[in-house]
């Protein structure tokens, strides 16, 4: 091969491999999605950044492939590498990185909750006792409301 025909088939795979590496970027999306299910705003934003990273992936690539040059054949492989991945590498990677990211959220909530149960076992000795402070807080207020409302009651008798 030429080496001009070389390079420009160089240029050719690294888009296909940018097609790839977004294909894996729209798996990781889908899976925050499908485990967060965001609302209406979030989703806005979510498509947003995802939209930005895949043009700052292409174009990241493209200039490390090419110095920038955009032509047909650039667009084409990368439409090709990110059609071969949801045709055939996303059907086995989506349902490993659904269990993988179910499992790490288990680990995190049981962090979450070895962290959270010293808390929760002093609440539930310390809130009685609380609660019977302010009890015992709330007398004197009670009392002076009693003495007043009865006060008045006396006074409005003469």
């Amino acid at each position: 091969m030429l080496p001009d025909v070389k390079v420009e088939f160089y240029i050719f795979l690294n888009s296909i491999y940018a097609g790839l590496i977004s294909g894996i970027v729209y798996d990781l999306y889908r899976v925050i999605r499908y485990c967060f299910k965001p609302k209406r705003i979030a989703t806005l934003i979510e498509d947003f950044l995802f939209w930005l990273g895949i043009g700052l992936i292409f174009f990241y690539i493209i200039n490390k492939a090419n110095w920038g040059q955009l032509r047909g054949y650039i667009f084409f492989g990368f439409f090709i590498g990110g059609l071969m991945y949801l045709k055939v590498l996303s059907k086995v990677l989506f349902p490993l990185l659904l269990k993988l990211f179910n499992k790490v959220i288990f680990i995190i909530k049981g962090i979450h909750y070895v962290l959270k149960f010293p808390f929760i076992k002093a609440n539930k000795i310390v809130a009685p006792r609380v609660k019977k402070l302010r009890r015992i807080k709330r007398i004197p207020q009670e009392s002076v409301r009693e003495i007043i409302r009865l006060t008045r009651i006396i006074l409005q008798k003469k």
